[in-house]
């Protein structure tokens, strides 16, 4: 008998979201803090293993918001690379753009999935990549991503799948919490290959304001 997946465990409930103009209801976990609970009780190990997946992270709604801000030309592919929920991903697909969701986790591809099917977003492609083993050769004009970088072990992985999967004049948007200080080391690595641009964001979430940042990155052009 095969092992009941952790999606299949946990109680989900359906959370509207708008942005841009586009309403979508998304399904996500309706209270994490049981699951924090489970994985303190395993220690330091336990809660390194939290599944991101499966909260809707508040800078994937402001890169989202962000970018629907943008006069982004919607016949340029994209790809939300760590998609996790899909938040961004599923939101410029409603714009009007052909996107790529992609993430490591099987859960979190399953709940897409259900997402994409939810919202109507058939035109969605959902695809396995993992930035510690990465296989894909596809380029893409807008590569983006929320919250990418939580373990500075993963700088170096994460930097080689964008640079691999945008084209050489493609763009990429990444959003973080401003707390999130792993992204400054890779940023200070992500400067050696890409142009980035830098700017703040806030947003009021239950009376508490909260600080973001946003980076616009292109490839650097070299002379000759």
């Amino acid at each position: 008998m095969s092992e009941t997946s952790m999606l299949e465990k946990l109680n989900l409930v359906a959370k509207p979201i708008g942005i841009g103009g586009t309403k979508l209801e998304l399904l996500s976990v309706e209270n994490i803090e049981p699951i924090l609970a489970e994985l303190e009780k395993k220690g330091p190990d336990g809660l390194k293993s939290f599944p991101y997946w499966i909260k809707i992270w508040e800078a994937s709604i402001v890169l989202a918001a962000h970018l629907s801000e943008q006069d982004l030309d919607k016949n340029k592919t994209v790809l939300e690379l760590g998609a996790g929920m899909g938040v961004v991903g599923f939101f410029l697909a409603a714009f009007g753009f052909p996107v790529t969701l992609s993430d490591a986790n099987n859960d979190a591809l399953e709940l897409m999935e259900k997402n994409a099917s939810r919202n109507h977003l058939d035109t969605v492609v959902i695809k396995k990549l993992d930035w510690n083993n990465f296989e894909s050769r596809e380029k893409y004009d807008i590569v983006c991503g929320a919250e990418l970088v939580y373990k500075r072990t993963d700088i170096k992985s994460v930097l080689s799948a964008i640079e691999t999967c945008v084209k050489p004049d493609g763009t990429v948007f990444l959003a973080h919490n401003i707390k999130q200080i792993s992204m400054i080391d890779f940023l200070a690595e992500a400067g050696k290959y890409f142009d980035i641009e830098h700017a703040g964001k806030s947003m009021t979430i239950s009376g508490e304001k909260k600080q973001f940042v946003l980076h616009t990155m292109t490839k650097k052009t070299y002379s000759g």
